[in-house]
């Protein structure tokens, strides 16, 4: 009975790591426009191959993605993809 409420408790908090991007976005939206935050870009960009795999940027064949121009603030799908915000 614990392995089972302890595998429900595991399940529960990677949902939350798995966040659709869309629904990320949207709160973060959310939250800069109740600051008052106007003029901006939020965009969704997949995480830098470079940051992941260094050996692989030396390789010729395998081109890192280029790095967002921006600040990172917020990551989704399980930290494959991040937001990045953007000041106009």
């Amino acid at each position: 009975m614990r392995n089972l409420l302890l595998a429900a408790c595991l399940f529960s908090f990677s949902l939350s790591a798995m966040a659709s991007c869309d629904e990320v976005k949207a709160q973060i939206d959310a939250k800069l426009q109740a600051k008052g935050v106007v003029s901006y870009t939020l965009e969704i960009v997949p995480v830098a191959a470079a940051a992941a795999a260094p050996a692989a940027a030396s390789d010729a064949a395998a081109a890192p993605a280029p790095a967002p121009t921006g600040k990172v603030v917020g990551n989704c799908e399980g930290e494959t993809k991040q937001i990045v915000y953007t000041r106009n």
